[in-house]
């Protein structure tokens, strides 16, 4: 079966229905994990006055960050274990003063981590989205491969990259898996990825479909799909962050 890459970019939903997914698999992440830090996904609506923002973060290294802009919509994604993966140890070059090279001093020798972003990857990348993907906290972050869309345009665009030749190749079949906007993808992999939570209960698909259609979020819903949820305010504070309706 084909997965949402780089190379399958018609798979990937369109603009506003991805925003949609984002909101819908942040708001399941709220419920199903209430500490923020281990969230595989998270959602600001109010990220700047003009921009929403999503991020997935594994905690392993790998971050896609995607921001939701006037002028469209644009995805960064940092693979670690990719061959595009472009976080180098260089070395910093330092003056060496008329007494060192008289005695021969030995300076230590320093490096710096620096990024090298493959050749092809940000090719032809709108200047509407620079600030995105050369300011923080992409540019701290990494990328191994981006796409873009703009308002105006209709399918999605990457530049004239030259994949690895790997099965992993940039790590897009893996980031962005579960945006292909089916909440049965999401359910299998949320019961991976939070065993404990699911080790003796399943994730009712019913339940996923319903977040998904945009249902407006009650206790009763929360505790349907997380039976020892507690914070409620708080969990009401993360959903009007995320801009998901709610009446908790």
């Amino acid at each position: 079966m084909e997965q949402i890459s780089t190379e399958n970019l018609k798979l990937l939903p369109s603009q506003s229905e991805l925003k949609k997914i984002c909101k819908s698999i942040s708001a399941l992440e709220a419920i199903i994990c209430p500490e923020w830090e281990y969230r595989y996904y998270s959602y600001q609506k109010h990220w700047s006055e003009t921009e929403e923002f999503c991020e997935m973060r594994n905690g392993q290294g790998d971050q896609m960050l995607i921001v939701f802009s006037k002028d469209g919509t644009c995805i960064n994604g940092f693979a670690h274990g990719s061959e595009l993966n472009g976080w180098k140890n260089i070395t910093v070059e330092e003056k060496t003063s008329f007494f060192e090279k008289l005695f021969d001093s030995k300076k230590e020798v320093k490096t710096e981590l620096t990024q090298e972003i493959a050749d092809g990857i940000l090719d032809k990348l709108p200047k509407e989205f620079n600030e995105f993907i050369f300011g923080e906290p992409v540019k701290s972050i990494g990328t191994t491969f981006c796409i873009w869309q703009m308002k105006t345009d209709d399918n999605w665009k990457i530049g004239g990259i030259e994949l690895p030749n790997d099965e992993y190749k940039d790590g897009s079949s893996d980031l962005l898996q579960l945006l292909d906007g089916k909440p049965l993808t999401y359910k299998n992999w949320a019961e991976e990825y939070y065993e404990e939570e699911f080790e003796n209960r399943d994730l009712k698909l019913e339940l996923v479909e319903k977040i998904y259609s945009g249902i407006i979020i009650s206790k009763d819903l929360v505790l349907e799909i997380n039976p020892e949820f507690e914070d409620f305010e708080k969990l009401k504070s993360d959903l009007n962050e995320i801009g998901y309706e709610n009446e908790l």
